[in-house]
C-alpha cells in the first residue's frame, strides 16, 4: 500500500468524525479472538497487530501483521459475510487506531469509491502475501523458511526475538526452532543471545534458501 493511499484513507476518515471512534490497546492485548462477531473495522494509526491461527497442539502460525494505515481483511470479510472471526488478532506493541462501525463499512462500500479502493488495495496486498505463505508452508523446508525469515527481519544483522516468537511466526515449536538456530550457530552463520539473534554470515544464510 502506497504512502498516497495511507494519506488518502486518513483524509477520508477525517471527513466523517461522527462515524468513527479512536481506540487504543496495550502490547499483548487481544483485539479480536476466534469466534468473535466483528462489530467494527479498525484502521491502525500506530503500532503493530499480529493476526495468527492457533493449532490444537498449541502451535501458532502468523497469517500477517497489520501496521499504520492498514486494517484486517479477515475482519472486513467477517463484517461483509456476517461470520465469526476465524483467528486471533493481538497487539505486538502499544497500538492506536480508528474504528469504523460494521454498518458504515458496508454502506461506504456502496457509496464511496475512495473507501472501495482502500479495501480492494488492502485485500490485493494481503492475498499476495497469503499465497506466498501457503507456498512456503507447502513447498519449503522449515530450514529455508527460517533462513528467509531471518533475512527479512534483520536490521544490520540483528533480530530482536525469542525462539518462541520465531516459532510462532513460522508455525513450528520452540524446541524445533531452537535446534535449527543452534545448528546455524554451530555452522558460524548466526550467534545467539537472550532475546536476540545476530546474523554473522549473510551470504551463508542466503545460500540456505537456494540449496535447501
Amino acid at each position: 500500500m502506497t504512502t498516497q493511499t495511507h494519506q488518502s484513507i486518513f483524509d477520508f476518515l477525517q471527513q466523517h468524525p461522527s462515524r468513527t471512534q479512536n481506540i487504543s490497546a496495550p502490547a499483548g492485548a487481544q483485539i479480536c479472538v476466534q469466534g468473535d462477531q466483528c462489530s467494527s473495522l479498525i484502521i491502525l494509526t500506530q503500532g503493530v497487530v499480529r493476526v495468527f491461527k492457533p493449532a490444537a497442539d498449541g502451535r501458532r502460525i502468523t497469517l500477517y501483521q497489520i501496521r499504520a494505515a492498514e486494517s484486517c481483511i479477515l475482519t472486513a470479510g467477517c463484517i461483509l459475510n456476517s461470520s465469526p472471526f476465524p483467528a486471533i488478532a493481538e497487539a505486538e506493541t502499544d497500538v492506536s487506531g480508528i474504528a469504523v462501525a460494521a454498518a458504515d463499512v458496508t454502506r461506504w462500500l456502496n457509496e464511496s469509491q475512495q473507501w472501495r479502493e482502500y479495501l480492494f488495495s488492502l485485500v490485493a496486498g494481503r492475498l499476495e502475501h497469503m499465497i506466498e505463505l501457503v507456498n512456503a508452508l507447502a513447498f519449503q523446508r522449515l530450514d529455508a523458511r527460517l533462513a528467509t525469515w531471518l533475512l527479512q527481519q534483520q536490521s544490520d544483522g540483528d533480530i530482536s526475538a525469542t525462539h518462541q516468537q520465531v516459532a510462532e511466526e513460522l508455525g513450528s515449536s520452540r524446541e524445533v526452532i531452537s535446534r535449527l538456530l543452534k545448528d546455524l550457530e554451530n555452522s558460524g552463520l548466526v550467534s545467539l543471545s537472550r532475546g536476540r539473534i545476530t546474523i554473522t554470515d549473510q551470504r551463508g544464510v542466503a545460500s540456505l534458501i537456494e540449496t535447501l
